[in-house]
């Protein structure tokens, strides 16, 4: 029962692992799936990046930029430069933005934002603002004067804006195809009639453009840090509930468990109730169905032994008792014959008669021992092995040595076995042997038990006679408990019976 439990707990750990195994897998690659759905929505593709289009978009404030708020501080007089340094600090440049989906009033979208660096650049080429004032490349440069020969691919596109060109081709630099740019745009004023006025430059250096290129990386970023978090949450939410049905099932498991070993001890008076209808109720309905078989079974072989056990009683009384009566009798018709004309010759007659009597008493109060039940499955086992040897031995007259060499309990169709093998086999000796001393001795071991049962009596030879009925009998019952049976005989050497059954579900305490 302890291995059983054993399994199951491992059984009921291994599904709670799958279970968040499988929750956490799933949902990581919900995500991952969605992830890369999204990206390719929202990233654009290398093939499509238009950068003059960008900048023609930017400058004529047809995506959400920074762009236009610039312009309107540097039309102010004076320019507010904390104004617009702080602007610049929250300044991000969208490449593209997409609406995923609505609920009711809630508007839900995805966009992409290049990596910059932003540079505000007066027409007198003074340094106004910067998104980065920590950078190294630009600390303490606001307020002096910019050289754009100082960033790569910046002084065209540079000379162009402080020109007021507006032309896309002409206010970029391509560094990197498809990753970094540099872009030089005019900044005009805002106010009413001074609409052409360049009040400044704006410079805006592309670290990175968002692309369909970058996706691998972004998801394994997601898959990262994803797998933490799902691990923690998803994982521990997972956990339980593989616990929660886990445990149900090793719960049927028991249930199961417990019922099987009732029968291995020949109770069928319980069958596993599972309604639940799934796979494990179809095979405990074939379990039932089995033990219903197994029941019909042992009720047939129990017949069939009663009715065996009836034609041995009839054998040995026509064989013994009949025999003796019917001998006594023609004692007693002799005896009746002589009684006037020959006193003593009747006596004779009668004393025979007398003992045959007696021996007909012995035959059949051994029969009516042997056909007595035993409760074999309500006392210990051996107290009652050891209560029956040496009853016969009063009865029989024969010395008896009887031992037990450990303990344990054994199953009950093992009891029957080994009880019947034993009346049996103190029946033929007590009969046919002739013997003055006889030995039983009974041994549990880990995985099986023995029975020895020996004489000293006239003993016979194995390989010329035959098995009578007796032996016979105890040698199928052995075999049918999936023992085995051996005898050894020499005559005028006694003879041993050795009987070794499987031990079944017990525990085993040596003594």
């Amino acid at each position: 029962m302890l291995r059983v439990m054993n399994i199951l707990r491992q059984l009921r750990w291994k599904l709670t692992l799958s279970y968040t195994l499988v929750t956490v897998s799933a949902l990581l690659v919900i995500l991952l799936v969605m992830a890369a759905i999204l990206f390719n929505q929202i990233f654009i593709s290398e093939n499509y990046l238009d950068p003059e289009g960008m900048i023609d978009d930017w400058l004529n404030n047809r995506i959400r930029s920074t762009y236009p708020m610039i312009c309107q501080i540097l039309s102010q007089s004076p320019v507010d430069s904390d104004l617009l340094n702080l602007y610049l600090g929250e300044s991000a440049s969208v490449i593209t933005d997409s609406s995923l989906f609505r609920i009711g009033a809630l508007q839900f979208s995805a966009s992409t934002n290049a990596s910059i660096r932003v540079l505000v650049i007066g027409t007198d080429g003074i340094i106004m603002g910067t998104s980065l004032p920590d950078d190294p490349a630009y600390r303490a440069m606001i307020g002096k004067q910019f050289d754009p020969s100082q960033v790569a691919g910046l002084k065209a596109p540079f000379e162009a804006a402080m020109a007021g060109d507006t032309n896309p081709k002409h206010l970029y630099t391509e560094i990197e195809a498809n990753k970094r740019y540099v872009f030089a745009g005019p900044a005009f004023n805002r106010l009413s009639g001074k609409e052409n006025q360049l009040v400044g430059v704006v410079v805006i250096l592309f670290d990175a453009v968002p692309t369909q290129g970058d996706i691998p990386s972004h998801i394994l970023k997601i898959a990262g840090r994803s797998l933490v978090i799902f691990f923690l949450g998803v994982g521990v939410m997972g956990a339980i509930f593989g616990s929660f049905f886990a445990h149900g099932l090793t719960k049927r498991f028991q249930r199961i468990s417990a019922i099987a070993d009732r029968w291995s001890l020949g109770d069928f008076s319980s069958y596993i109730d599972d309604p639940s209808g799934d796979e494990i109720a179809q095979f405990t309905l074939r379990l039932n169905n089995m033990a219903k078989q197994l029941q019909s079974l042992l009720r047939q072989r129990q017949d069939m032994a009663i009715s065996e056990e009836r034609n041995r009683l009839a054998r040995d009384l026509h064989d013994s008792a009949k025999q003796q009566a019917l001998a006594a009798s023609l004692e007693l018709g002799t005896a009746l014959t002589l009684y006037e004309r020959d006193p003593d010759g009747a006596k004779k007659h009668l004393a025979a008669a007398d003992s045959l009597v007696d021996a007909v008493r012995k035959e059949l109060t051994n029969l009516v021992d042997e056909l007595r039940p035993q409760p074999v499955s309500r006392q210990d086992f051996s107290e009652l092995l050891r209560d029956q040897a040496l009853e016969w031995s009063q009865r029989s007259g024969i010395e008896m040595d009887f031992k037990i060499d450990g303990d344990g309990e054994l199953p009950l169709a093992t009891r029957e076995t080994l009880f019947r093998i034993t009346q049996e086999a103190l029946a033929n000796i007590a009969r046919h042997s002739s013997a003055n001393r006889a030995g039983v001795w009974l041994k549990y071991e880990p995985e099986t038990v023995t029975l020895i049962i020996q004489d000293n009596g006239i003993g016979f030879d194995p390989y010329t006679q035959k098995d009578g009925v007796g032996l016979a009998s105890m040698r199928e019952r052995a075999e049918v408990s999936g023992g085995n049976f051996f005898i050894e005989s020499t005559p005028g050497q006694g003879a041993r019976i050795t009987v070794t059954l499987p031990a079944g579900t017990r525990e085993v305490n040596d003594g």
